[in-house]
């Protein structure tokens, strides 16, 4: 295994401890790389297991124009520390710290130039709602589980970036949110929608438990 798949590896798991641990964390704790090659790996991609595609695939950017963007946008702003401070190892509470930051700075750049955001990085509903409904949802009953996540996701308390972190600031909702717009399409999928393979009955005990969890 190549230096660079391991690294991207490696980031995925940082990534989906961030996306799937939320809801059981304080603030402070979602903020625990500064190797550009680490953070400049692909975003982790959730797979589905409802429906022959994977319609979550790259939420609001499905031709990665703005990820593109953001992530030279991104990598410049936490630069300003490369040359001062010593390379953290990858598994370093310090590292780990520092690529969730880039990874909630690199969705709120990506939210906002999409319009799915707005300047303050909140969530512009009616333009997600929209977005959503004529874009990802496209068959009727994609519209009637992706209405119902929706309803949820756009109305649910996500943790905000921590008061006392004041360097890199950016808003963490959007990485939140669509973790869990994900979980909701997953979790309602029609029976006759549902993949049965056995990586996906993994996928599904696996959203059962952090659900059951958040309660």
């Amino acid at each position: 295994m190549s230096a660079a798949v391991f690294k991207c590896i490696v980031v995925a798991l940082v990534l989906q401890q961030v996306i799937a641990g939320d809801h059981q964390r304080r603030g402070k704790e979602l903020l625990d790389t500064e190797d550009s090659d680490f953070f400049r790996c692909k975003q982790a991609t959730r797979k589905s297991c409802c429906g022959p595609e994977n319609s979550m695939k790259r939420f609001g950017d499905k031709d990665k124009t703005a990820a593109d963007q953001c992530y030279a946008e991104v990598a410049e702003k936490f630069a300003s520390t490369a040359g001062v401070t010593p390379k953290q190892d990858l598994f370093s509470t310090e590292a780990v710290k520092i690529t969730k930051k880039k990874q909630f700075c690199l969705h709120e750049c990506i939210g906002k130039k999409n319009k799915l955001l707005t300047e303050d990085g909140s969530l512009n509903k009616t333009f997600i709602t929209d977005y959503s409904m004529n874009t990802i949802f496209k068959e009727q009953w994609q519209k009637q589980v992706g209405e119902k996540a929706l309803a949820k996701c756009l109305e649910e308390t996500y943790i905000p970036w921590p008061t006392e972190e004041t360097e890199y600031k950016c808003n963490p909702v959007y990485v939140q949110f669509q973790h869990c717009l994900w979980l909701e399409y997953e979790s309602n999928c029609p029976d006759d929608k549902r993949k049965t393979n056995k990586k996906c009955e993994k996928t599904r005990n696996r959203y059962r438990m952090q659900k059951s969890s958040s309660k």
